[in-house]
């Protein structure tokens, strides 16, 4: 049975990237109280707000680790970074309160985040890991 479950790459990726969201979202209301003001939304700062926010939305869509019985892939922002982890390949998962990290014979060890309850998560990666026998 497939399972999907929302992630986020490692500490480091996570708060380079949602930085630069911050970022570029700050920089459109700059952009914005500059141009204008208070006034009509000006169409260089809503272009701006409208990138970031659908990069934005496509990490947190695209960002998935996705767990079946023969493998374990996980999908990035960038459809050419996505892993495919055979299950013969996972040697152990080791969780933190906020993630976990993959050992693996492929890629060595994949970190991510997980927020929220991450008791199913834990429980699949378990079941892929004591089928591979």
């Amino acid at each position: 049975m497939k399972k999907a479950f929302c992630i986020q790459p490692g500490w480091l990726d996570f708060s380079m990237f949602w930085g630069i969201i911050a970022i570029g979202l700050s920089a459109a209301v700059v952009l914005q109280m500059e141009l204008i003001g208070y006034g009509p939304v000006s169409l260089p700062a809503l272009l701006l707000l409208l990138a970031m926010a659908l990069l934005a939305g496509a990490q947190v869509w695209r960002s998935r680790l996705i767990i079946e019985p023969a493998q374990i892939t996980v999908r990035r922002l960038m459809p050419g970074n996505t892993l495919v982890i055979r299950r013969g390949d996972l040697t152990a998962a080791t969780w933190t309160k906020h993630g976990g990290t993959l050992k693996t014979r492929t890629y060595g060890d994949i970190n991510f985040l997980r927020f929220g309850h991450g008791e199913n998560l834990q429980q699949a990666v378990t079941a892929v890991l004591s089928e591979r026998g």
